[in-house]
């Protein structure tokens, strides 16, 4: 099969295209408060890099000042908008130098080099591999970016450009072939077939990783949202229970507890203090309860006034010092509402998994509830273990 440039150029800014026409349609089709996520600028990148290719196919029959100078300040453009794409998707600022310096170096070398073809694949290949080296260090240095695999799709793409273009430098400095120019009927040196075919590549899979990257984002924000308590931010009682059969079934030999603790007279805080005052009670409960937990326990609210504390790895005496620490603290506590500042007990129902029994969820949440309903008979305010 034989392949001339401008065959090459034309595939390459067909796929370019249509990946824009995607990219663009991904846009329009998200909410306002969801385009804070970097597509809109990789879209608007992809699209001046397609641009560029369209300015090199047209190379002898345009200025040169055109299809080299400007064709390489776009593409230099279209990396700048790459990174600032990233930088927005991760919520951090990127200095501006990173964006502008390159540039401007890019339209430097093009301008001096613009009837040496060799030197500017040396040259400005150099500043290119510089951006992208950029893009990969701000993929590669935030956590959030590569919490899920699709961030390792958008580094494969940048790899296989940064490749290319050290070939191409490599080829260049060479001085043994003429790189075929798209307006020519020579034959393209094999370096530019491969360059073609992986740019193409790099542009799919550069776009794709980074919208997959997105998507990654958004199902954990909305998984995170259905398992967390709109009120408190604590886990709402579905995670709470999800945790709960987890440490069950993985606890290993060990006793796990499990403490249902109820607000004492919450409808009376309602009633006389306001429900804004008493959703301002269960947060700084919560809080306050968060702060007292050991790693690995976890507090949910279970509903209502009522929040659940799973405690894996946790034996009789252990559960029944952490339930005691819990409402001290409560009981100690000054809660500051916009009513006035308010003063709260809690009763505290404890039940526990021992270690060498195989028990179900279901029966140690009803074990808690007797013992919580237990301490309430009792006069409020305390701890009560069932059995």
């Amino acid at each position: 099969m034989n392949l001339d440039a401008r065959t090459l150029l034309f595939s390459l800014i067909l796929t370019n295209a249509f990946m824009v026409m995607g990219l663009f349609v991904a846009v329009s089709s998200r909410e306002e408060a969801e385009k804070q996520d970097g597509i809109a600028k990789w879209a608007v990148a992809i699209l001046l890099e397609t641009l560029t290719w369209i300015l090199i196919a047209a190379r002898g029959n345009i200025p040169d000042a055109v299809s080299v100078v400007f064709a390489n300040g776009l593409m230099s453009c279209g990396y700048a908008l790459m990174l600032a794409a990233v930088g927005e998707f991760q919520q951090r600022t990127v200095p501006r130098w990173k964006y502008f310096v390159p540039i401007v170096l890019t339209l430097l070398v093009a301008s001096v080099l613009i009837n040496d073809i060799h030197a500017r694949f040396i040259w400005g290949g150099m500043v290119y591999i510089f951006q992208l080296a950029l893009i990969a260090r701000a993929l590669l240095r935030a956590p959030e970016s590569h919490s899920g695999r699709a961030w390792k799709l958008l580094i494969s793409g940048i790899a296989v450009v940064i490749v290319v273009l050290l070939l191409r430098a490599i080829v260049a400095m060479a001085g043994q072939v003429i790189l075929a120019q798209p307006g020519a009927g020579d034959a393209p040196h094999w370096i530019q077939i491969v360059s073609f075919v992986a740019l193409m590549g790099s542009s799919l899979l550069g776009s794709v990783g980074f919208l997959l990257m997105v998507k990654e984002r958004t199902d954990r924000e909305v998984l995170h949202l259905a398992m967390t308590d709109s009120l408190t931010g604590v886990p709402n009682r579905r995670a709470l229970m999800d945790y709960a059969e987890r440490a069950l079934a993985q606890r290993g030999g060990r006793s796990m507890a499990l403490l249902m603790i109820d607000v004492d007279h919450f409808k009376r805080i309602n009633d006389t203090r306001g429900h804004p005052a008493g959703d301002e009670v269960l947060r700084q409960i919560s809080r306050l309860l968060s702060k007292r937990l050991r790693g690995g326990d976890l507090l949910g609210r279970y509903g209502g006034e009522e929040f659940c504390v799973v405690a894996p790895d946790t034996d009789a005496e252990g559960a029944l010092k952490l339930a005691e620490s819990l409402r001290a603290t409560l009981e100690s506590a000054e809660l500051t509402t916009e009513s006035g500042n308010i003063s709260v007990t809690v009763s505290i129902g404890l039940a526990l998994s021992a270690a060498d029994a195989e028990r179900e969820l279901k029966d140690i949440l009803a074990e808690a509830d007797v013992a919580l309903y237990s301490a309430k008979k009792g006069g409020r305010n305390r701890v009560a273990s069932f059995g």
